[in-house]
């Protein structure tokens, strides 16, 4: 029985040790709590995110001189007590 329980930790342990080396790091960043967020290529597969606009047309005018686009923050959640 021991043999058995030992076996399967190792075999645990083991995956567990191939699950955390398979993991990528990720390639987008994050700034800012707001609505809107302005979405540029920083190159070598990584975006950024700068989420500190309220409207689209505060985003749209962001990003005219440094390309990009608009998208909605993903992880915006609207305000309780602003009543909306």
């Amino acid at each position: 029985m021991k043999v058995l329980i030992l076996r399967l930790a190792f075999a645990f342990a083991a995956l567990m040790v191939a699950v955390f080396f398979y993991m990528r790091a990720s390639h987008a960043y994050q700034t800012g709590d707001s609505r809107w967020c302005a979405v540029t290529n920083k190159g070598a597969d990584s975006m950024q995110w700068d989420c500190e606009y309220d409207t689209s047309e505060e985003c749209a005018s962001a990003i005219a001189s440094t390309g990009g686009f608009c998208a909605i923050n993903p992880l915006w959640r609207p305000d309780p007590s602003d009543g909306r």
